[in-house]
């Protein structure tokens, strides 16, 4: 019988109150049951009617593994607990907190749930529970302090690399260096520690302990690479044998930096794109032979597009400017500018750059576009107009420019010209949300007249003032 099937035969005996019969059920189903939530809350609330305390406990703990997010398990539990054993009532208040989004909150229980019990065990799981209390509401060296705690009852490798993550989260090098020291000492078979640590070294330009701490050739080439040794980073570069590993490529475009052999580190580096694309580092990397060839417009582009691809989009805004004001005949960095101005809506921005990439390139459809809808915004429905017709040439593919002309020609009450471009705008998107509207219009404009263009322009005045008014 499935599982449904069971929980329904065990409903309706409880329902006619025939509950020995009904737990009999439950329980013979339990191994092939014990991990599904819904049946553990049943058969929990069962034991609890019926009054087998252990039995409703057993379930409450169980059902708490199974689904972490159950409110009802943690409620039975407290209720339980409060008197029967005060450190998993604690931890189990914390969590039912937790689960409420009152985390701080929590924070004081852990703390009676570790004076409550000499257990070690249940001291270092209370201790963790609080350290991770800790981190999420940003109290990261009270943190560190209890993970500290932890290691004073035994080591714990993940918990070396937790307190080193923090200390690396704070930029505190050295304290992160110091404690994967003993994280190595405690562990030395542990190669992950090793390399967490001989990374670290490279940051600090230490390079030769970065190189006593190395294991695998990525580490040792790039400690070598940043001692300055590129003899010795070639040999190990050129002993891989992987060629499907994105960092042998950045290693190596790394040394042909080193060497100044500018094409063939482009040409490592586009390798590495291929492999790992719209990795910020790719950008960083052009940037650097960019700024060795003094190419100062290339080096901010490509420094705006590392921080693109990072979403520090604010940064990236200041180095295209920089490639702007550099270089203002380029249209790359415009092209840039423009999509963070998309983002953010700074249209005062972004009709500058939108006239200066149509300049640069009139035919583009971005600014041509983008410039339509600016004007359309601004109820300029001409201006769009002349945009839109431009657009309409440069981009045929484009037939959602159709509708915008349609729309200014409605503005500008030329309605036998807005049914052409409403029918052009069916004819390639039969279907879509505003079809029907579109017809409605199609089939309205087919015998009203267009306004002469004094009618126009007064209407286009009225409605400017309407749009001030906020009419």
């Amino acid at each position: 019988m499935s599982a449904n099937g069971i929980l329904a035969q065990a409903q309706s005996l409880i329902d006619n109150e025939q509950y020995d019969k009904a737990y009999e059920i439950l329980q013979n189903s339990y191994e092939s049951l014990k991990n599904d939530a819904e049946y553990l809350e049943k058969f929990a609330l069962l034991a609890k009617m019926m009054e087998k305390n252990d039995e409703a406990v057993k379930y409450w703990e169980e059902l708490a593994v199974v689904n972490p997010n159950s409110l009802v398990a943690y409620s039975e539990l407290l209720d339980i607990y409060i008197s029967s054993n005060k450190y998993k009532y604690y931890i189990t208040r914390a969590k039912y907190k937790i689960l409420n989004e009152k985390v701080t909150q929590s924070i004081d229980d852990y703390k009676k749930a570790i004076g409550s019990t000499t257990d070690e065990n249940e001291i270092i799981n209370a201790r963790f529970l609080l350290a991770k209390a800790y981190e999420f509401t940003g109290k990261i060296q009270n943190a560190i302090d209890e993970y500290y705690s932890i290691l004073e009852h035994k080591n714990d490798m993940a918990i070396f690399y937790k307190l080193a993550d923090l200390y690396a989260g704070q930029d505190d090098r050295y304290s992160a260096i110091n404690i994967l020291e003993r994280g190595v000492k405690a562990f030395p078979q542990v190669k992950e520690l090793k390399e967490y640590l001989s990374g670290l070294y490279v940051k600090e330009g230490n390079y030769d302990k970065a190189l006593e701490y190395a294991v695998n050739d990525y580490a040792k080439s790039k400690a070598y690479l940043m001692k300055g040794d590129n003899d010795s980073a070639f040999k190990i570069l050129n002993a891989i044998e992987d060629r499907t590993n994105a960092n042998y490529y950045a290693l190596f475009a790394e040394y042909y930096f080193n060497v100044k052999d500018w094409d063939k580190c482009r040409e490592y580096i586009d390798k590495f794109n291929e492999i790992a694309p719209q990795n910020p580092l790719t950008y960083q990397m052009r940037a650097l032979v960019c700024d060795a060839n003094d190419d100062a417009f290339g080096y901010h582009y490509n420094m705006g597009k590392c921080y693109s691809y990072k979403q520090d989009y604010e940064l990236a805004l200041a180095e295209y400017l920089n490639a702007h004001r550099i270089d203002s005949s380029k249209s790359e960095a415009v092209k840039e500018i423009i999509k963070i101005n998309e983002a953010t809506g700074d249209k005062t921005s972004l009709m500058e750059f939108y006239e200066k990439l149509s300049r640069q390139e009139p035919d583009n459809p971005i600014a041509l576009n983008g410039l339509g809808d600016v004007y359309f915004d601004m109820y300029e429905f001409r201006n769009a107009l002349d945009y839109y017709k431009k657009l309409e040439k440069a981009d045929s593919s484009y037939y959602e420019v159709y509708k915008k002309i349609a729309l200014c020609l409605e503005k500008l009450k030329d309605f036998a010209g807005a049914k052409e471009y409403y029918e052009k705008y069916l004819e390639k998107a039969p279907v879509s949300l505003d079809t029907e509207k579109i017809k409605e219009k199609i089939a309205k404009y087919a015998d009203v007249p267009s306004l002469n263009s004094a009618e126009v322009e007064e209407e286009g005045l009225i409605d400017k003032i309407m749009k001030i008014f906020g009419k």
